[in-house]
């Protein structure tokens, strides 16, 4: 093979002479040459794969640029270039056929050739020589290829990828699609959705798979006549009946799509009484609509052209009757979407109660006929009769039975029957007592507003009359294991009502009667009580009030019974004043011998009012002694403040200095240095300076110079007012020495420092020309203190 060589070639002729077995040689070679004619560099290449056959690099750089020669070259006009082109490709594969790039320069360069069956033997040689982690890459140049080639070999290609990629389905879909060939894809999508371990990389779920098969069937209905569509359709609306709306809208267009329109309305006219949802019912109501009147309007037509040519057309009847059925069909919408709701949740009590009204408002609508007005009334009790039979009392959702049964009571038209349903409703099983107490509530109203007060204490009686077999004692009101029935007799609110209607009566035995039955069964509260004193007390049974007073107290424990004897005490004391002090007395001593110490105040200060009102003023002070000494500790300082104020008021200033050093002996601390100032400001208006002063020195050792500086800042100005020197160094040294004695305490000492710190901070902070020197400021009425006693 002859090739010019000049004289710069020389010494790269003479480095592959010596050395042809190095590769950098040749590449430096090939390099130098990169500009020279296409054949010179071809006959390097081949004399380096003489030497070097299995070379990788040099075959990858050898094609290459064989396939650049060929670029926008036609294989028909070039044949012998691209024969010789494959030749290179097959010479270097037989040594490196493990190498994935040049299988894939391969099979680009086949696809570009016109013989379809070459190109796919190239590929399926790739996928036998290649490892299977490598035929991602090929399947990906060899689909693409498929499908520009299309038909039996893109079937057979698409065959053979999926039975090794199966989770790849939906590209051949997509390829059907494109392609026109919709029984393939449909063919296809029912292979994927019958395979249960189908799992699609793209993310579609199973809905959307089936949504796009109804489509394709739907669309194109006239090229599958041998496919049972409306089988395929109902399996999907089976499998999917949270989102069947528009499996049912793809059924009936198919349907229309094939001129079966009546087949299309019998497919509508099932859907919306099949799904369960509201959306899908929106939608398919709409195309429902939207199919009848695109039916009568082309009928419609049909009639106007008939009559214009000439020709002969049917009658309007069948018109008329497709205009009722529109409109029958949008009057039936409410219902139907009632419907819905129902077969969502039979349950639900609202739900019933909706289409109560909606048949209600039919039967009242003046504009409808006689007949139609009688057709509701008649689907309303039928309606309320459905719903008490598919409602489970303990499983209602949105309300209770006891609604069902009260709207439907007062939708019966007659007294009569609205007593039938409710006495129906007393006896049927509820899922709370409750319930049942306001049906017996509801049911005593209705007597009463046709006037008939008897019927309504008859109705009232009957609710609370004890079960036979039942122990009154051991019904627990709120035991739900016990059915409603057995324990609506302890209920508070028909005993409250029946109190109530007995009064109106004007029966008083009776009154009596029921609010000692309710004491009776347990179930009466402080309120009963106090009424039913009341009641007594009204009627001039003062003794049974008091005693109907102390059996609640009997009954109900603290807090409660405070409030009772508050009440029975204060009765009492109005009623027989000082008539019967003694008993008056005893009954405030049984009030205080039980009472917590938090609830005693009140008492003890009515206790103190009555003995000063009817006994003696020693004899009440006594009795606030007691109180200070008896209540909440909390309480203790204000209720020492009121026994000095009575004291005061009954037997004088001076009378209580006894209080006061009583006081400042029981109570804590913080209480004690209150009492000790006030105490000191009693001595002061008393004249007592040197008691004061004591009483001042007293308090100081509870006080704290940095916590209680009012104290100090009082005794300060009572030194200045009424003091000498020699009294306001005393002041000082006690001050020192409380404060010592706090400044033992790790908590103020911290504190302390911290605030000489802020001291120190602010005088730092000050401008010198803003400071003033002490000496020039004198005050006239300054009192000398050495500095030994600071």
């Amino acid at each position: 093979m002859d090739i010019d060589i000049s004289d710069l070639d020389l010494q790269f002729e003479d480095d592959v002479l010596r050395a042809p077995y190095k590769l950098k040689a040749w590449l430096r070679y090939l390099d130098h040459k990169h500009d020279a004619p296409a054949r010179s560099v071809s006959v390097i290449y081949e004399r380096a794969l003489k030497h070097l056959p299995g070379s990788y690099k040099l075959w990858n750089r050898y094609l290459r640029h064989r396939l650049q020669q060929l670029a926008g070259k036609n294989p028909l006009r070039f044949e012998d270039e691209f024969r010789k082109a494959g030749l290179c490709f097959e010479r270097a594969l037989l040594l490196l056929h493990k190498m994935p790039e040049l299988w894939l320069k391969y099979i680009r360069f086949a696809t570009r050739l016109p013989d379809v069956t070459q190109a796919r033997r190239v590929c399926d040689r790739a996928l036998r020589a290649l490892p299977v982690t490598q035929h991602e890459r090929v399947w990906r140049v060899y689909l693409r290829f498929a499908r520009r080639v299309g038909g039996e070999t893109a079937d057979r290609v698409y065959a053979r990828f999926l039975r090794v990629w199966p989770d790849q389905a939906e590209s051949y879909v997509d390829y059907c699609v494109a392609r026109g060939r919709w029984s393939a894809a449909g063919r296809q999508l029912v292979a994927v959705l019958n395979n249960p371990r189908f799992r699609s990389p793209r993310g579609t779920t199973e809905h959307q798979l089936w949504t796009r098969l109804a489509d394709v069937l739907r669309a194109h209905a006239g090229k599958l006549a041998s496919w049972d569509v409306e089988r395929v359709m109902r399996d999907g609306i089976a499998r999917f009946p949270e989102h069947a709306g528009a499996l049912w809208a793809a059924l009936a267009e198919w349907c229309i799509a094939r001129g079966a329109v009546d087949q299309a309305r019998d497919v509508y006219a099932e859907a919306v009484r099949r799904v369960t949802h509201v959306r899908d019912f929106a939608l398919v109501f709409d195309a429902y609509a939207e199919f009848c009147e695109s039916v009568i309007t082309a009928e419609m037509e049909h009639q106007v052209a008939g009559a214009s040519e000439g020709v002969a057309v049917p009658s309007d009847e069948l018109t008329d009757l497709r205009l009722a059925q529109l409109e029958r069909l949008m009057d039936q919408r409410p219902f139907l979407v009632n419907d819905v709701v129902l077969r969502q949740n039979k349950h639900s009590v609202n739900a019933w109660l909706q289409r109560a009204r909606l048949w209600q408002e039919r039967s009242q609508d003046q504009a409808r006929s006689v007949r139609e007005r009688a057709r509701a009334a008649a689907q309303l009790a039928e309606t309320f009769e459905r719903a008490l039979g598919a409602v489970d009392a303990h499983k209602a959702a949105d309300g209770t039975v006891a609604d069902l049964w009260l709207a439907y009571a007062h939708s019966c038209r007659t007294a009569d029957e609205q007593r039938a349903v409710l006495d129906r409703a007393v006896a049927a099983p509820m899922g709370a007592v409750a319930e049942l107490v306001r049906i017996y509530i509801a049911y005593a109203e209705l007597e009463l507003d046709h006037g008939d007060l008897g019927a309504a204490l008859r109705v009232l009686t009957r609710a609370t009359a004890v079960p036979s077999g039942m122990n009154a004692a051991r019904v627990d009101y709120r035991d739900e294991s016990v059915a409603a029935a057995k324990r609506v007799f302890k209920s508070q609110k028909i005993w409250a009502l029946l109190v109530d209607l007995y009064e109106i009566e004007g029966a008083p035995d009776s009154v009596r009667t029921a609010y000692e039955r309710m004491i009776e069964l347990r179930i009466a509260t402080p309120q009963t009580i106090v009424n039913y004193a009341g009641f007594l007390e009204e009627r001039e049974y003062f003794e049974d009030s008091f005693r109907a007073y102390e059996r609640g107290i009997a009954a109900f424990g603290y807090p409660v019974a405070i409030e009772l004897w508050n009440i029975y005490l204060k009765r009492f004391v109005d009623r027989y004043g000082g008539s019967k002090l003694e008993r008056a007395r005893d009954l405030f001593e049984q009030a205080l011998e039980k009472c917590p110490a938090e609830y005693a105040k009140p008492i003890y200060v009515a206790y103190g009012r009555l003995e000063e009102a009817y006994g003696l003023a020693r004899g009440a002070l006594k009795i606030y002694e007691r109180a200070a000494r008896a209540v909440a500790t909390a309480e203790r300082l204000e209720m020492y403040r009121f026994y000095v104020a009575k004291t005061a008021e009954l037997l004088g200033v001076a009378h209580t200095r006894a209080v006061y050093e009583c006081g400042i002996e029981e109570l804590g601390d913080a209480a004690a240095m209150q009492l000790a100032l006030e105490y000191a400001q009693t001595e002061r208006q008393l004249g007592e300076i040197d008691r004061a002063r004591a009483l001042y020195a007293y308090a100081s050792q509870y006080a704290d110079p940095r916590v209680e500086p009012a104290l100090w800042q009082r005794w300060h100005e009572f030194e200045v007012q009424h003091g000498n020197e020699q009294t306001f160094k005393e002041m000082l040294r006690v001050k020192r020495s409380v404060q010592a004695k706090y400044n033992t305490d790790a908590q103020f000492l911290a504190a302390a420092e911290v605030e000489r710190q802020k001291v120190r901070l602010v005088k730092a902070q000050k401008p010198a020309q803003e400071s003033a020197p002490d000496s020039a400021i004198t005050n006239p009425d300054e009192v000398e203190i050495d500095d030994d006693d600071l």
